[in-house]
């Protein structure tokens, strides 16, 4: 919920500002696939995220927003082991443009917050705390913080005078095994 909180409060600030300033803004909203791997627990997931840029030049942009990797429940007889992934994110795209849109390419970092439960093979919890056992295996719960470095590649393709079909593969790695794999589709949105 503090992410959420965040975002709208950077949202609020950015569309806030002059005429001037939202000239050369944009925003996006995608969906797609997420291959997510933290400690011991790999899952594979819907994702979302939201964004905003600013074109600062006539060749790069920066970028803010709130990406949700993951939201799987889990169950109280731990049948199926839950994790929840989502964190604000910030970047530079770079872009060369085409006849038919344009092809970017994103570096960046994310602060992700990872809440999951997972299986020890260890009678003890590398992260989080001990919620019971489970066939001889303890069952951990956490929830971390987890700083991220981003690297992505991506194609916008104008489908009309300030709307663009965005296709982009991001690759996202951080600490203690943080590992994803995103590939999206979205709508990207030029308010000038």
């Amino acid at each position: 919920m503090k992410t959420t909180k965040i975002v709208l409060m950077l949202a609020t600030l950015l569309a806030s500002q002059s005429a001037a300033a939202i000239e050369k803004m944009y925003g996006v909203i995608s969906a797609g696939y997420s291959d997510l791997e933290y400690s011991n627990t790999a899952e594979e997931a819907f994702s979302y995220k939201l964004i905003l840029g600013h074109q600062f030049h006539r060749q790069w942009y920066v970028e803010a927003g709130f990406i949700q990797l993951a939201d799987i429940e889990s169950e109280s007889d731990f049948s199926t082991l839950g994790i929840q992934a989502n964190g604000l994110y910030l970047g530079v795209t770079g872009k060369a443009s085409h006849a038919v849109g344009e092809l970017f390419y994103r570096l960046g970092v994310a602060n992700f917050d990872v809440q999951a439960v997972e299986l020890s093979t260890d009678s003890e919890c590398l992260l989080g705390e001990s919620a019971g056992m489970l066939n001889g295996q303890a069952v951990c719960q956490f929830d971390e913080g987890v700083a991220a470095g981003i690297i992505g590649l991506g194609f916008d393709y104008y489908v009309a005078t300030k709307t663009f079909v965005r296709l982009e593969a991001e690759y996202m790695r951080g600490k203690d095994g943080f590992d994803t794999g995103l590939i999206s589709l979205g709508i990207r949105y030029n308010f000038n």
